[in-house]
């Protein structure tokens, strides 16, 4: 039970992690622990699995492009299934948000304004306002975008571990650190380090180092130690509805534009799954939402009262549908810039706060992490690009403000 690296959650970003640290460091031994029964079985697949490149931050979309660019590679392997984004804005949206649009290119990061007309050709949408639900002005419609299959992309990145040699062990929960330093009482000229952790059946894992990327559990982990991770956790629900008809959604049910829709209402969004006529819906709420783990069931009220009257004012030809589905997961936010944390003290290095965006950015985090742990400067992701690891760090953060925010 000793390792050199034991990496504690293999969710989307763990998995990926431990993937590339052994790529790089195939002599060394490394554990990937988790509490589920197989990777990706947590909150990674509980996501809504969207992914998308449009950031007006440089460094989400470095992370997001790099990785999408691997995840085409994988194609059906992860379920991967270009649908695109369309992001729709109000009038008074739309001016708030030129300065973010401006940073982008639309040939380079491939995508295209469209006016209300347009969007009117590809949704059977009612865009005018009536209080509190805005009108809509105009849309962004994202071609690099879609949907992809967490849990598979997961298993992949644990699969090709294990295959290179890693060890895991899943069903394994971790419940407590053993700490260098306590006959001292960790008195600061000690030094102080992870010696161990124990799991749920009270065995021990020695290491080296230990990697924490347990997503929106980070918090009540690493608290009791002493680390303020800068990351909490929030709880986020989606609901499937079936459908009878996708011409109540589409002006062209047959058209190949089938979008992933952002409406500009409560950051109400829709994940269309249209050959079995489900719509999987959620909301990207703020004010009112604790960060702290709450009941983890989904509530169909929150549905009822904050989606339906969205869906019911921009969609007024969606009737008749059945809410057959729900579940809930949770976020891991970082605050203030919603930006992924990679940070060390001592021999414990903890990676989260991807804050909605995991899966869409796990292959560069993977690749950023495991050059942090080896020491590098510098991380060369999927498409070649180098990225400098302290940028995601607390100390040395080196991220922009996002102006793109659902």
């Amino acid at each position: 039970m000793n390792f050199d690296y034991i990496i504690v959650g293999a969710g989307v970003i763990g998995s990926s992690i431990a993937y590339y640290l052994k790529s790089a460091l195939q002599d060394s031994k490394i554990l990937l622990l988790d509490k589920n029964h197989s990777a990706g079985a947590g909150n990674t697949a509980r996501s809504a699995a969207l992914y998308r490149n449009f950031f007006s931050s440089h460094t989400s979309r470095v992370l997001a492009g790099s990785s999408i660019r691997y995840y085409l590679e994988l194609g059906d392997k992860v379920q991967l299934d270009p649908i695109g984004y369309l992001w729709l804005f109000s009038e008074e949206q739309w001016a708030d948000s030129q300065n973010g649009i401006q940073q982008l290119d639309p040939i380079k990061d491939k995508f295209e304004v469209l006016d209300r007309a347009a969007i009117s050709d590809i949704l059977r949408l009612n865009h005018k306002a009536k209080a509190p639900f805005p009108d809509v002005y105009a849309g962004i419609y994202c071609h690099l975008c879609g949907s992809i299959s967490g849990m598979a992309l997961a298993q992949h990145y644990a699969s090709e571990f294990k295959s290179i040699g890693g060890d895991v062990s899943f069903d394994t929960d971790i419940k407590s650190f053993i700490l260098t330093g306590q006959n001292s009482r960790y008195a600061p000229w000690d030094e102080v380090k992870v010696s161990g952790i124990v799991d749920q059946e009270s065995n021990t894992y020695h290491g080296t180092q230990f990697v924490i990327a347990t997503g929106a559990w980070i918090h009540d982990l690493l608290a009791p130690i002493g680390i303020v991770s800068g990351i909490l956790p929030k709880k986020r629900q989606l609901f499937g509805l079936t459908i009878k008809d996708p011409a109540q959604l589409l002006m062209n049910h047959n058209s190949t534009k089938k979008p992933a829709v952002i409406l500009p209402a409560g950051g109400v969004y829709i994940k269309p799954i249209l050959d079995k006529n489900i719509l999987i819906v959620g909301c990207a709420d703020d004010l009112g939402q604790p960060y702290l783990m709450s009941d983890p069931e989904p509530d169909p009220l929150y549905f009822h009262s904050a989606i339906e009257p969205v869906l019911n004012h921009y969609f007024p030809e969606l009737k008749n549908y059945k809410l057959s589905l729900k579940w809930a997961g949770y976020y891991d936010y970082h605050w203030p810039d919603m930006t992924p944390v990679i940070e060390s003290v001592a021999n414990l290095t903890w990676v989260g706060g991807t804050s909605g965006s995991g899966i869409m950015k796990a292959d560069a985090i993977g690749r950023i992490a495991a050059a942090r742990l080896q020491g590098h400067e510098e991380a060369i992701l999927a498409d070649g690009v180098k990225f400098k690891v302290s940028k995601l760090s607390l100390r040395d953060r080196e991220v922009e403000k996002e102006e793109l925010i659902i």
